[in-house]
């Protein structure tokens, strides 16, 4: 299927290689999905000398990309001189062992999930099960604590400690001073996380006393930081700078509306669907990705304008009901651990504002609306409903920078004296 591909030598080799149909297989998944043909050759290349080297030491084909067979082929390659090269043939090998009989394989190689100590893998795990099914919590977050409680138990592994019922107080409080070089809120993050673990463990009894008050917060000051926000000129010079003409410009631009316009987090962005908008009402209706609390907004025109022009004149023909997709093959929405920074970045370079001391990120224009609301008068509960804020306190930290009320409510010098 590929032979116009190759050299007249690599032609014959290809015709008798023992994996020539898994390799057309695959070679037509891609050429489907409409991966660039460039791409598609280089894969199909890449996996006949992946598959020739297999068959020179006798191996058979691997079952996953971690395997020794396969770290031994990368490093043996003569062209892996580079780190993008190599990243090139893992890509490829991974996606030759993977892709199934429908053509579809994983979009990214998984991470390796650090292990859980043998001696305490099924009480992080029992706890683990608990919060994601009693709690509620997002598989993201679960993950996260699943990482912070290895970290605490590799530390009492260090420290001897082969049960729980070993567990005592300095050993807590060791691992918190372990944290000290850390941010103060990452730092916070680990303590809530062990303080919930001692306290489960104890409801359990799984220890007899409760050892959670023994994990030592790090200070922090409710409303300690002041919002970086934009100036209305600022705001409009990054969106007028966005080059319109191209079809990821026009994405670009409608991604960097709906965050000006209603301070949307990039999760909600990256998940907004097609079917989240009301064309004839005029409404987008969407579940945060955040707090899972439904957000309904008004379609502003702008809004409506910018997401018309990608949908009808950028968007590439797929599947997915994303309305934000990728725009190379295959066309996806974006992976969850995209944040779209790199969307901000390159718009804050090319409005003249990338050397800007503070954010880069999107939230920076969730930072400056609430703040312009709450200086143009309208009422904090209007403005928490608009973030999508639980609570009220969220939205309060923006009246720090509303120098206008701030004035307003602020003494005299003759009431002072």
């Amino acid at each position: 299927m590929f032979t116009h591909w190759f050299s007249a030598e690599a032609r014959t080799r290809y015709r008798a290689s023992p994996y020539k149909t898994r390799i057309d297989q695959a070679g037509r998944s891609l050429v489907d999905q409409r991966y660039l043909a460039v791409v598609v050759r280089d894969r199909v290349h890449e996996w006949l000398r992946f598959t020739e080297y297999l068959a020179d030491h006798a191996l058979a084909l691997p079952d996953d990309i971690r395997a020794p067979d396969v770290q031994r082929y990368i490093e043996a390659r003569p062209s892996a001189v580079s780190a993008s090269r190599v990243r090139v043939i893992r890509a490829s090998v991974r996606i030759f062992l993977e892709i199934d009989q429908e053509g579809q394989f994983a979009r990214r190689i998984a991470a390796v999930k650090p292990p859980v100590p043998s001696w305490c893998a099924e009480a992080v795990l029992g706890y683990l099960a608990g919060v994601r099914q009693h709690h509620g919590l997002s598989p993201k977050t679960v993950s996260k604590r699943r990482f912070q409680l290895v970290a605490f138990a590799e530390s009492l592994t260090g420290a001897g400690v082969r049960a729980l019922t070993e567990l005592a107080v300095r050993h807590i409080q060791d691992f918190c001073r372990q944290l000290a070089g850390r941010a103060v809120l990452t730092r916070r993050s680990y303590v809530g996380t062990v303080r919930s673990f001692l306290r489960w463990a104890h409801d359990e009894g799984l220890v007899s006393r409760d050892l959670s008050g023994a994990a030592m917060a790090a200070r922090l000051y409710r409303l300690r930081s002041v919002p970086d926000v934009l100036t209305v000129a600022e705001v409009d010079q990054i969106l007028s700078a966005v080059d319109r003409s191209s079809p990821i410009g026009r994405r670009d631009y409608a991604v960097l509306v709906l965050a000006a316009r209603y301070g949307l987090r990039p999760g909600d962005i990256r998940q907004l669907g097609l079917d989240h908008i009301d064309w004839r009402r005029g409404l987008i209706a969407i579940r945060q990705a955040k707090t899972g609390r439904p957000l309904v907004l008004p379609l502003l025109p702008d809004v409506a304008e910018a997401v018309s022009a990608y949908v009808r004149h950028g968007r590439p023909t797929t599947s997915r009901r994303e309305v934000f997709v990728r725009h190379r093959a295959p066309f996806e929405p974006f992976v969850p651990a995209n944040n779209l920074a790199s969307i901000m970045r390159t718009a804050l370079q090319r409005a003249g504002l990338a050397t800007r001391p503070g954010r880069r990120g999107l939230y920076l224009f969730r930072h400056t609306l609430a703040t312009r609301l709450l200086e143009a008068g309208h009422p904090l509960k209007t403005v928490s409903d608009l973030l999508g804020h639980v609570c009220l306190d969220s939205t309060f930290g923006y009246t720090k920078v509303d120098l206008t009320h701030l004035r307003a409510a602020a003494l005299s010098e003759a009431e002072v004296a």
